[in-house]
């Protein structure tokens, strides 16, 4: 951990009061090991001339969490995704190493530790000092592959006031689905802007973080707001804002989720070739009934792409394409069904996804994906055993078009 961080480390230790006497035998006592083994194979096929891809991976993720002596506890995390298949001819899809997405090459076993921290608990405050997953709308997870992103930095979250969340954030180092090693996350924005190829001096910088989540005390409603601000100096600013509102018509239940992005860059990043000014704005209004969960999206992105090397909390998100294109309007409808515990195929749940994304002025940019899932939780066969299917069919105006097939297995489990 970088040296920086110190000084937050032993503030976290000094701050237990000095009235707790909590046994340290609780920190094992009280812990926990939960994980999951996972089994995954991704294909994505070309129409064109462009390199096929395809990947099998086995591996998993690993959580040991300590009990709480005087508001102290632990936690670690290990991750592995291993590669169980080799091509010669077909590019690495992007769930092991070996190379950058598309390249052929050997692939090569990912294995690391995920987290490793310490928290402080007081006063409805906690406090967590160390590498560790984020769960915040720009700085997630990014769960789309075999190993979800993990951070390292400093988090507070208060939940003094009742329904609030306070949170802050010092993030100094990230690492991707398929690192071994912690990178700067400034490291992570000029990859951001090198994919699109842009190559651009980042500051080194850490990125800061504030957020609010409240719960609306209405009762006829359920309504929850968020809103998070993160910054960093002198490479780029954003604030981000979601409402999530529900509530009961009739034998329905309704929902409406707008949000609004904003962001640009900022220092000596805005006096470069990458300067950045942008927004998004879009929302997603649905209803559920008798198992049915029925929604349409709606998103425009601002003059500028967006900017999101860290996970992100975009209005479309599908298997391959997400809302992120300057100048675009992306259209979208949800179709999800749950089989009842009753039926036959209980543990049963399906959707088909559709998105048209449209560049105004330039129809030769405009890309439509349709999306299908199944997943079956087997738990009345073997608890914590799941499987899942996805395929999607991407169609470009210009460009190969392409399908993208993936398989899951997930075997869950706690001690």
């Amino acid at each position: 951990m970088k040296t920086r961080l110190l000084p937050l480390v032993a503030a976290c230790l000094a701050a237990s009061p000095a009235f707790a006497a909590d046994p340290i035998s609780n920190l094992f006592n009280d812990g926990s090991l939960k994980g999951q083994l996972q089994l995954f194979d991704f294909a994505r096929d070309f129409d064109g001339e462009t390199t096929d891809r395809h990947d099998t991976s086995f591996g998993g993720l690993f959580y040991l969490r300590s009990g709480e002596a005087n508001g102290i506890s632990f936690g670690t995390s290990f991750a592995s995704a291993n590669p169980i298949w080799d091509s010669n001819s077909d590019g690495i899809y992007g769930l092991v190493g070996g190379g950058a997405p598309g390249s052929v090459a050997e692939r090569q076993s990912v294995n690391r530790l995920q987290e490793y921290f310490v928290t402080g608990n007081w006063y409805d405050t906690k406090i967590t000092v160390g590498a560790q997953e984020l769960r915040t709308p720009m700085m997630n997870p990014f769960p789309l592959r075999a190993i979800p992103f993990t951070y390292r930095g400093a988090s507070v979250k208060n939940t003094s006031v009742e329904n609030l969340a306070i949170s802050a954030l010092y993030i100094t180092d990230y690492m991707g689905w398929t690192e071994e090693g912690f990178k700067s996350v400034s490291e992570g924005v000029k990859g951001e802007f090198a994919r699109k190829g842009v190559m651009v001096d980042v500051e080194d910088n850490p990125m800061l973080a504030f957020g609010l989540d409240y719960s609306l005390p209405f009762e006829s409603i359920k309504a929850k707001s968020s809103l998070w601000y993160y910054s960093m100096e002198d490479v780029y600013n954003q604030f981000h804002l979601k409402l999530d509102i529900s509530g009961d018509l009739g034998a329905t239940n309704w929902y409406f989720k707008p949000s609004y992005l904003k962001q640009g860059s900022t220092g000596l990043l805005d006096q470069s070739v990458a300067q950045f000014d942008t927004y998004q704005a879009g929302f997603h209004l649905g209803m559920k009934w008798n198992g049915f969960d029925a929604t349409v999206k709606y998103v425009k992105t601002g003059d500028g792409d967006i900017v999101a090397p860290f996970g992100d909390d975009k209005v479309i998100i599908q298997q391959v394409v997400q809302s992120s294109r300057a100048n675009e309007d992306a259209y979208g409808a949800q179709l999800a069904y749950h089989f009842a515990p009753s039926s036959a195929l209980n543990g049963v749940s399906a959707y088909v996804n559709y998105a048209s994304y449209q560049i105004d002025g330039d129809a030769s940019r405009d890309i439509d994906e349709t999306d299908f899932s199944v997943r079956y939780d087997l738990a009345k066969y073997i608890d914590g055993l799941s499987v899942r299917a996805r395929h999607a069919i991407v169609n470009y105006a210009s460009g190969d078009d392409l399908t993208d097939t993936r398989f899951y297995v997930y075997y869950k489990f706690k001690i």
